[in-house]
């Protein structure tokens, strides 16, 4: 009986530990996420800023996909570095 009871402790302790490091890994993607998009606020702040959004997973390494909508219906694309919040560029459009 009391090997059961240690297998199940045993169990029972790493599930814990794997939760709490999802949790961690979690909070630590929420918080590059804001930075980016804090990021890339900053940069356009000139500009009437309607709506930002980035793709949830990396393209390349720590290079996010992104784009910027603001005024009447006017469209920037961008790639931003989560690493160094370098912003480029891709392109404009009209939507």
């Amino acid at each position: 009986m009391k090997k059961y009871l240690k297998v199940g402790l045993g169990l029972l302790a790493g599930v814990a530990s794997a939760r709490v490091l999802y949790q961690s890994y979690k909070h630590v993607e929420e918080n590059l996420r804001a930075e980016v998009i804090q990021a890339v606020r900053e940069a356009f702040a000139d500009r009437d800023i309607q709506t930002v959004w980035i793709f949830e997973d990396a393209d390349r390494g720590a290079i996010y996909k992104g784009g910027v909508i603001f005024g009447e219906n006017h469209n920037i694309n961008f790639e931003i570095d989560g690493e160094t919040l370098e912003i480029t560029e891709l392109g404009e459009e009209y939507l």
